[in-house]
């Protein structure tokens, strides 16, 4: 009897100690999937056929950092006003929230925060609200616009009006390239902008 009353409390400790486990792998598993759908790598034509909203935007400030929750990585919010409209319901100087990846010394993949007076062109998720996006693709839907260059985040896309003469390229451009690793591309401006036009039309 002895024996079957040590057997018993033994099965049920070793059936808890399996559960956790079992739950603990379940965890990992989801965790990895998550991180990887946040940051998943899409080409620029899937992101220009799938983003809700596609503009031009000068940063104006860093609003907050989202973290918690259901956020795994940590977003960093910015406001954006709109300077151009390629696709979508917004109009010329709207202002709109943006989702970036990241946080001050937690970047993701090299990916430089937003910078106040920066301008982007962004292709853009809405979060629900109408007035807050998020980044499709993340790398590969953020582009950093001066007068002649254009730097492209993520990797390259022989597709795209990559810029012939380098020696005009702004000092912004440049510098930001270095900060990505070598992780980006430098495109032509009036070229790249006409290259959306014509494939959201």
């Amino acid at each position: 009897m002895k024996k079957i009353k040590l057997v018993i409390p033994l099965f049920i400790c070793m059936l808890l100690v399996a559960c956790e486990e079992e739950k603990a792998n379940t965890k990992d598993n989801e965790l990895s999937a998550s991180v990887h759908a946040s940051t998943e790598d899409i080409s620029y034509k899937q992101a220009v056929a799938e983003a809700d909203l596609i503009v031009e935007v000068s940063i104006q400030k860093m609003q907050g950092v989202i973290e918690g929750g259901n956020n795994i990585i940590a977003k960093t919010k910015f406001e954006g006003q709109i300077n151009n409209v390629y696709t979508g319901s917004k109009k010329v100087k709207d202002t709109i929230s943006i989702l970036q990846e990241g946080k001050n010394g937690m970047e993701i993949e090299n990916y430089p925060l937003f910078e106040p007076g920066e301008n982007y062109i962004l292709m853009l998720m809405d979060s629900g609200d109408g007035k807050t996006y998020w980044i499709k693709g993340q790398l590969n839907g953020t582009y950093l616009i001066e007068n002649k260059s254009t730097l492209k985040f993520g990797k390259q896309e022989v597709t795209l009006p990559e810029k012939k003469d380098i020696s005009d390229v702004e000092a912004s451009i440049i510098e930001k390239q270095k900060e990505t690793g070598g992780n980006s591309q430098i495109l032509d401006t009036a070229k790249f902008k006409k290259q959306i036009q014509n494939d959201v039309e």
